[in-house]
């Protein structure tokens, strides 16, 4: 599904890769390693954020590298949730649709299906100001899967919640992989995605 060749980046002093990666439909890849190795950086450069300096990035065998964020076949959810403060929930889950020109019917279809699939469906009007953290990483990860991505990025999704809403975020995250869609789960902590990856591999920049 997706093949990552030779993927070289620089900012400032810091030069990420050479780095090359597969990733099969159906699989849950567990990235470790230390801070400020490069692991937010890279599923920038997968997500489209950011273009690399060389290398080149396959989705189904054609290249990707260049193609924009909104039409690769990639979401990510972001660390701090990325959420719009001043949108409500539904709202900021359906943004991508939006970007990507869907009619007003096909969103609150999608919005209704997402919010019944994790949950959420009472917040649908409220701000996003006022949700707690457990809220807020459901929102965020609705809007993720709004257009049902083909690969899901996820960067330190468990890092901010304490505890308690972590073994939540766990069961949410198991929710999401029996979808059978590729995920690339960053971490720097091993220990809290051995239940959750189909593999897993130490991430050197």
């Amino acid at each position: 599904m997706l093949e990552i060749k030779n993927l070289i980046y620089s900012v400032g002093n810091f030069t990420l890769g050479p780095l090359s990666l597969t990733l099969a439909k159906g699989e849950y890849l567990a990235l470790f390693g230390p801070s400020g190795s490069g692991k937010s950086l890279f599923l920038e450069l997968i997500s489209g954020i950011r273009t690399p300096q060389a290398g080149t990035i396959f989705f189904d065998g054609a290249d990707i590298t260049s193609t924009p964020p909104q039409n690769r076949p990639v979401a990510m959810l972001f660390q701090d949730f990325a959420l719009f403060p001043h949108m409500s929930v539904f709202d900021n889950i359906t943004f991508p649709l939006k970007m990507r020109g869907y009619k007003a019917d096909q969103k609150r279809r999608r919005a209704d299906e997402l919010g019944g699939y994790l949950s959420i469906e009472h917040l649908m009007q409220r701000s996003v100001e006022g949700l707690s953290g457990g809220e807020k990483q459901r929102v965020a990860l609705a809007r993720a899967i709004a257009c049902d991505p083909a690969i899901l990025l996820l960067d330190e999704p468990l890092s901010a919640l304490d505890q308690e809403l972590r073994e939540d975020a766990i069961e949410l995250l198991r929710l999401v992989k029996s979808s059978s869609r590729a995920i690339i789960h960053v971490t720097h902590n091993r220990d809290e995605i051995q239940e959750l990856a189909t593999r897993t591999q130490y991430f050197k920049s």
